[in-house]
């Protein structure tokens, strides 16, 4: 079965300002859909990701860095998940469940066994 990542997209400040009982809350809430999709047969692996890092390439032969991601960004990419579904219409939908919508938004990609794919 194809697996698929999830971007957990939120606005900068999204989780600022959380009282610890909203963070608590919040985070019982992930928790809970994790341990539904272990019920249902479709679970989910990810984790969070730092707020900065390193953008690398190279140019001309010669390997250059930045920091990353771009700081005047409005929404950053904070955490990701992984699971498998028989489609895109499948992951879509079992991402359309999740309770981080209702602070930001989940970026859905099938992960290429080669490569990208469409």
């Amino acid at each position: 079965m194809p697996s698929y990542v999830g971007f957990l997209r939120n606005p900068v400040k999204a989780y600022t300002g959380l009282s610890p009982d909203e963070a608590q809350r919040t985070l019982d809430e992930y928790l809970a859909w994790n341990a539904e999709r272990e019920r249902a047969g479709t679970p989910v692996s990810g984790g969070g990701l730092s707020r900065g890092g390193r953008v690398v390439r190279l140019a001309g032969g010669e390997l250059t860095s930045t920091d990353g991601p771009h700081t005047e960004s409005s929404e950053i990419v904070g955490g990701y998940l992984v699971l498998e579904a028989a489609d895109l219409d499948q992951a879509e939908k079992i991402f359309g469940s999740h309770p981080h919508l209702a602070i930001g938004s989940i970026e859905v990609r099938a992960i290429g066994e080669r490569g990208c794919t469409d």
